[in-house]
């Protein structure tokens, strides 16, 4: 295509009259001190206040500014995948409209491009980083565990997927839009799963970042469906998902959950049975004992559960595993049953933990040196 601009920025935008103004300004300000042939492309995502009123208005203000509505709202991912499909420029960056990663950082993304990346992600967590107004406490420990969470279930090494300030060459972007299917918040987890299904290069980069206090992202809300979305993205992955022995970990918990409703029914149940002989009579007050088998019930799913798990991760891995099971239940029995717990438990306990956390060091270091490669 003839006079294809070098880059094209795109801001997706829902329901954002009170800020996609300043971000047009902005943008534009910056853009035009770049030196280079630029796009800014807004993804109207079917806003229903003053938005797309607002967008017309900068397109008469400012050359360079084009603006895609949506018929239905499709989700930042939609939107975000919209603008690749629409963008012209060889390079293709997307930012949040409130611009808390500011205008001036395009250089950056720019240049890890150019450093040979076909994406480049922003990071808030890297130490050359900057974070003049953090986010509120709960918000970012949330922002760290869903990253943990990534790590782990995912294999993703890089420090911070959630940043929405990301670049991307124009053939990585066209091959993201076309296999993306995620609409919401967790797309950015997607858009890196394949890129590195397509082995494509990802650089990481230091940002200077500012929370803006109008998100619209809920915490509380948005919270549990992208957590379930990474074990989706896991079973849809699973060829890209490189080993973690934690990958194991909602089955192990499920398991540890019936070891310990199983203890608990079995020890109400057992009250019943004391001062019975083996006998006809035992057998009969144990036949109907609903909470003995209940118990058993619950031991039996725990060891279906335990094996499933053990499916899942390497051999080297399944003793510790196992281990941690029976620490997790005898801590639960010394704390709400009363057993005594010897030193050479205390000490066994201390020593399982040990290898777990080493072993699953070990995992999360092999992951991010595959990566490296």
């Amino acid at each position: 295509m003839k006079n294809r601009p070098e880059l094209t920025v795109i801001v997706p935008a829902y329901n954002e009259e009170a800020r996609v103004r300043q971000a047009a300004d902005g943008l534009v300000s910056f853009l035009r001190g770049t030196g280079l042939s630029w796009e800014l492309l807004f993804v109207d995502d079917a806003s229903r206040d003053g938005t797309s009123r607002i967008l017309r208005e900068s397109v008469a203000r400012y050359r360079g500014i084009r603006v895609v509505r949506l018929s239905r709202n499709q989700g930042k991912g939609g939107a975000v995948r919209a603008g690749f499909r629409l963008a012209r420029g060889e390079r293709v960056i997307f930012t949040d409209c409130d611009l808390s990663t500011p205008p001036r950082e395009i250089g950056k993304a720019l240049a890890a491009l150019r450093r040979g990346a076909d994406v480049a992600i922003a990071s808030r967590h890297l130490p050359a980083s900057r974070i003049p107004v953090p986010q509120p406490f709960l918000r970012r420990l949330a922002g760290r565990f869903f990253n943990l969470a990534t790590q782990i279930l995912l294999g993703l090494p890089w420090s911070d997927t959630q940043c929405g300030f990301k670049a991307f060459t124009r053939r990585a972007a066209r091959i993201l839009a076309r296999e993306g299917r995620i609409r919401g918040f967790a797309f950015d987890v997607e858009l890196l799963l394949l890129a590195r299904r397509f082995r494509m290069r990802i650089r990481e980069f230091p940002v200077t970042w500012s929370d803006r206090a109008h998100t619209t992202v809920r915490l509380v809300a948005h919270a549990p469906g992208m957590f379930g979305v990474l074990f989706r993205l896991q079973r849809r992955f699973k060829a890209e998902v490189g080993y973690h022995p934690a990958r194991a970990l909602p089955l192990i918990l499920t398991s540890v959950a019936g070891a310990i409703g199983g203890q608990i029914f079995m020890k109400t149940g057992s009250a019943a049975l004391v001062g019975h002989g083996f006998d006809l009579g035992f057998l009969s007050a144990v036949a109907s004992n609903r909470m003995v088998w209940l118990g058993l019930a619950c031991y039996g799913a725990s060891a279906v559960t335990w094996l499933m798990a053990l499916s899942k991760v390497d051999l080297s891995f399944a003793f510790p595993m196992l281990s941690l099971g029976f620490v997790i239940t005898a801590l639960y029995s010394w704390l709400f049953f009363g057993e005594v717990l010897y030193w050479n438990r205390v000490l066994g306990i201390a020593l399982v933990v040990t290898g777990v956390l080493v072993i699953a060091a070990s995992g999360r270091t092999a992951i991010a040196e595959g990566e490296q490669q």
